[in-house]
């Protein structure tokens, strides 16, 4: 952050000022909001991008957004819940275009959602011993339609019925993109945990 920047955030006492600012196309203000919460964003991109560059391209397109459509923050939440929302919309939208995600609903369901292997037990206890790093880079390694589906359902926390709609699927195919991406993701697991075993 720029000396001047910083000296205009420290200036502000409301995050409305700031707004204000952004909104007067005013280029400190556009960089303090940038600065101050532009980790917490790309961390959003990180985890719905298959890499790096994917993920620089949707913070890009993300805080194109945020400044375009900014008069239509009427804050009836904080900012940062609305800029994820933003986020989080782009990372769908760029996936969904991009990549052509279709979605299938399985015709082998029952096998899809027969229990893993591994027990919840023991996969706690080897999460204890991953990193968070370790963590999200298997998350970036499922298939598109599957890491969208674990990223709504258990970082957004949005039901089937809300997936569905969201993503016009039915909510048969949401479960069955979930199981599919549990299992993958518990192979990953087991096959991270081999390694560190060196077995």
């Amino acid at each position: 952050m720029s000396l001047e920047c910083l000296i205009l955030f420290r200036g502000m006492n409301t995050e409305e000022e700031l707004i204000n600012g952004c909104l007067r196309n005013d280029r400190f203000s556009q960089e303090a909001l940038y600065n101050k919460y532009a980790s917490r964003m790309f961390g959003v991109c990180l985890r719905y991008a298959p890499d790096r560059d994917i993920a620089h391209d949707l913070f890009q397109e993300g805080f194109i957004k945020v400044f375009q459509s900014l008069r239509q923050f009427k804050g009836q939440a904080a900012l940062s819940s609305w800029m994820h929302r933003v986020f989080v919309t782009t990372a769908i939208n760029y996936i969904q275009r991009k990549l052509k995600l279709q979605f299938e609903v399985s015709i082998n369901e029952k096998e899809l959602s027969m229990a893993d292997d591994i027990s919840e037990e023991e996969k706690d206890h080897w999460l204890n011993h991953i990193s968070t790093n370790e963590a999200l880079e298997m998350v970036q390694k499922l298939p598109e339609k599957y890491r969208l589906i674990i990223n709504l359902y258990a970082i957004e926390k949005l039901k089937h019925d809300e997936i569905s709609k969201l993503l016009n699927i039915t909510e048969s195919a949401s479960r069955s993109q979930l199981s599919r991406a549990r299992k993958l993701l518990s192979e990953m697991l087991q096959l991270t945990m081999k390694q560190k075993l060196g077995e």
